[in-house]
């Protein structure tokens, strides 16, 4: 797991990691709520409501729309460059326009085809990945969650902007939920 360092850059990023794990907490309390002779819903939703109240506080915190993911992003850039050197080189009257169009395409599509591949791979490895204990049976999580999201909530009442600061009372809420939901679950002994 990834030190989260309260001193180390922006809340943003830190709030998305806290959003990550809670959606993982959220999905194995659900799934055993499920499979349980006796289902008690509310444990996971209040999960699920701290989980909504920290990523509430994180889009306010979020510079950009969509995160980029730069290794697909070069992945892409790359099979297209050189796509169209290789197509350039391989088919004859390549300086007409519309046989240069034609090229771009072709390695547009080839350049989608390695984003593909890629995203194909990344699945594959994540099938292939040995499966930890399961995240709600870890003895430290609320604690750990809590420590973090208190972090966050102290960075966010020191921020200048008047809509980050209120993103600590979003976190305020999130830790609220997070003591509910720890009421509410049994824990596996």
């Amino acid at each position: 797991m990834m030190r989260d360092d309260p001193f180390a850059g922006g809340i943003a990023p830190r709030l998305f990691r806290i959003d990550r794990q809670l959606e993982a907490v959220v999905l194995d309390a659900q799934c055993r709520d499920w499979s349980a002779d006796r289902p008690d819903r509310v444990g996971f939703a209040r999960l699920g409501q701290a989980r909504h109240e920290v990523f509430t506080a994180a889009r306010r915190h979020r510079a950009a729309r969509h995160p980029v993911d730069l290794p697909a992003l070069l992945v892409v850039v790359l099979t297209w460059a050189a796509a169209v050197a290789v197509l350039l080189r391989l088919v004859p009257g390549a300086d007409r326009p519309l046989v240069l169009a034609g090229l771009v395409v072709a390695a547009c599509w080839a350049a989608l085809l390695a984003a593909a591949g890629l995203r194909r791979l990344r699945r594959l490895r994540a099938r292939r990945a040995r499966p930890g204990p399961a995240p709600i049976d870890d003895p430290y999580l609320y604690a750990g969650l809590r420590r973090r999201i208190e972090s966050c909530a102290v960075a966010a009442r020191g921020d200048r902007s008047s809509r980050r600061r209120v993103a600590a009372t979003d976190l305020e809420y999130a830790l609220d939920w997070l003591a509910a939901a720890q009421d509410e679950l049994p824990r596996s002994g």
